[in-house]
């Protein structure tokens, strides 16, 4: 803070008030802000600093952060960030093996992902020595993107596409590299979508922009979880940055906040002084402390507290922290009598396949397996995992899945519909085993969220299911695990039966066996 002539001139903070960096071996932030120095970039001391973080590596040459976030308020300028970003992943980080590299730049609004294309290619267009790389920019709706020529031994030349997001976007693609803008509006599904397009990637990274979400607007669970990591600091390969006020991630102390504070001012946007007149910021407090303060809260000063533990817990008789102390990377269900399950979303908008399988005799093992737009996947997906498994057996609540039920019957897929009292049976049974300790599992973000956000409903005399708490938050994670486990414990207390006897073996009758009581085979008429 400083004094001008003018008055008071307000400088934004140039780190962030919040980081989480994985431990690193070196870097190429330094290359890569030269690189963009010499393509006509002029990156403030902030946007520098988070782009150079973007590039550490660990003692492999892998990135450090294979998912990265950056939480700061609308129009301090992350668009240059990102510019940076795709530049030195097209032009200086090729593949060592010569295939293809991919990156994808995704938005949640169209108009969002062909501004990011547009400055892209304006810089691309201005560097003579870019563009003598460049083999094409395409401009078509729905086509934008720039393809490099081929390097030697390519087949195909290195591209960066942009897209729109939608619940099948991305698929089809491989990408090495993945942008999330506009991150408060990624969804489960979405996300799913996307992040299976690096499955095969030796080396992948994903960057997460946005800005706080609202509460009963935005789809943002997947932004959400990626905040709680990143201010946790406890994932190995997350990187976080945040410029907020003080105290804001605690919801003891956000609501008290002075939103004419010039320190939060400063906390929340590097840009100030830079970029964004201070004027600019006062008017807009002014415009909104006595109508809309929590828009002003929300989209300049990026308060963003954690969600408090109780109020999750208040949903139902789970316990989340005994849920979270069972999560193991050795837990995933493999092996003998593994049990298959389905739950369906509301209107069959999207389907959940679940697994468990007996660990020792007291523990049962769950997992969530995939997660999927539609309903015409379900078959042959439930099928490939049916066998992968052994002919596993495959639970679900017929009424759930009455839209998919046909289509596993033509699959030939038989399964076991539970009725209403096991429904309720199998949800009071999770909680007890769960809260035991007895329920080991690996550390899916997605069955966390689902379980957090599930609260219950009664199903008559027979007892309790899973309901959800928030029409934006999907429990079919908790539904399919829920009842896989119960799938096991029901496998178990049915006795398989006996295999029929073989057939008698067969064998000739000679004509001289043919006794007096006996058919003459020679004479018989049929």
């Amino acid at each position: 803070m400083t004094l001008s002539s003018g008055g008071l001139t307000l400088w934004g903070s140039q780190r962030p008030r919040l980081e989480s960096r994985p431990k690193s071996a070196g870097s190429h932030g330094e290359r890569v802000l030269k690189f963009a120095e010499l393509c006509g970039l002029t990156l403030d001391e902030w946007q520098a600093y988070v782009v150079g973080a973007l590039f550490d590596v660990d003692a492999n040459q892998a990135w450090a952060a294979a998912e990265f976030g950056l939480l700061v308020s609308r129009q301090n300028g992350k668009g240059e960030i990102l510019v940076a970003y795709d530049l030195a992943h097209l032009f200086l980080f090729p593949r060592t093996d010569n295939r293809r590299k991919t990156i994808l730049h995704t938005a949640h609004e169209v108009k969002t992902a062909i501004d990011g294309f547009q400055r892209l290619a304006g810089v691309i267009e201005s560097v003579p020595k870019l563009m003598a790389r460049v083999d094409n920019i395409y401009t078509a709706n729905g086509q934008e993107g720039v393809v490099l020529k081929k390097r030697p031994g390519q087949l195909q030349g290195d591209r960066c596409r942009f897209i729109a997001r939608t619940k099948k976007s991305g698929r089809g693609f491989a990408a090495d590299v993945v942008v999330y803008d506009e991150a408060q509006e990624l969804s489960l599904q979405a996300s799913n979508a996307l992040r299976y397009t690096q499955s095969q990637i030796d080396n992948p990274q994903g960057l997460y922009t946005g800005t706080v979400p609202e509460d009963g607007e935005n789809d943002a669970e997947v932004w959400e979880g990626l905040r709680d990591r990143g201010r946790r600091g406890d994932g190995k390969r997350t990187g976080w940055m945040e410029w907020s006020p003080e105290g804001s991630e605690d919801p003891d102390i956000a609501d008290a906040i002075d939103l004419s504070d010039h320190a939060a001012w400063i906390d929340s946007n590097p840009s100030m002084g830079w970029r964004m007149p201070v004027a600019s910021v006062q008017e807009q407090y002014e415009g909104s402390k006595d109508v809309d303060p929590e828009g002003f809260k929300r989209e300049r000063l990026s308060i963003w507290p954690n969600r408090r533990a109780a109020v999750a817990a208040k949903l139902s008789e789970l316990d989340l922290d005994a849920w979270s102390h069972q999560a193991s990377d050795d837990a995933a269900v493999a092996g003998d009598g593994v049990v298959l399950t389905l739950a369906l979303g509301r209107g069959g908008g999207y389907g959940t396949i679940g697994a468990a399988v007996r660990v020792d005799s007291d523990q049962i093992a769950v997992e969530h397996l995939w997660t999927e737009k539609g309903t015409r996947w379900i078959a042959e997906k439930l099928k490939t995992y049916k066998a992968e498994y052994g002919n596993a057996l495959v639970v679900l609540d017929p009424k759930n899945s009455a839209a998919v039920i046909g289509s596993l019957d033509a699959a030939g897929i038989k399964y076991l519909a539970m009725n209403l009292d096991e429904i309720a049976a199998a949800h009071a049974i999770f909680i007890e085993h769960v809260n035991a300790g007895l329920v080991p599992h690996r550390p899916q973000e997605e069955v966390a969220k689902s379980l957090q956000f599930a609260t219950t409903r009664n199903l008559g005399r027979a007892g309790q299911t899973w309901e959800q708490s928030d029409p934006t938050k999907p429990i079919t994670q908790a539904q399919a695990v829920t009842w896989a486990l119960w799938g096991v414990l029901k496998s178990e207390a049915t006795p398989r039966k006996p295999p029929p006897p073989p057939p008698p073996k067969a064998e000739a009758i000679p004509r001289t066996g043919t006794g007096q009581n006996e058919p003459n085979l020679a004479l018989a008429r049929f």
